[in-house]
């Protein structure tokens, strides 16, 4: 699965923003030469690589796999969000319940 998301790195790491050169879903990777976001994209490039095959599957495959991926990306911002909202409407709680 690629990572769309930056937060999955550390705080000081070094993050590469690309874009896949198989299915075009931009993703982040921690070295500069990645060029796919996940095994199965290289794995379809390397099996067109070697039979001289120019697409393996249509174009709505690949519109679909990207509408996927950015899918992932919004459900992993929204998760963190509602996180974020939980915790700072527990300090409004606690600061109400002081005064």
């Amino acid at each position: 699965m690629p990572k769309l998301d930056r937060s999955d790195f550390k705080y000081n790491a070094k993050v590469f923003e690309k874009t896949c050169l198989w299915c075009g879903t931009p993703f982040f990777a921690s070295r500069s030469t990645a060029k796919y976001c996940c095994g199965t994209c290289r794995g379809y490039a390397n099996q067109a690589k070697q039979s001289e095959e120019a697409v393996p599957y249509d174009e709505t495959e690949k519109m679909i796999s990207a509408l996927l991926s950015e899918n992932a990306y919004l459900k992993g911002q929204l998760q963190r969000y509602v996180t974020e909202n939980d915790q700072l409407r527990k300090q409004l709680q606690k600061i109400n319940s002081q005064s």
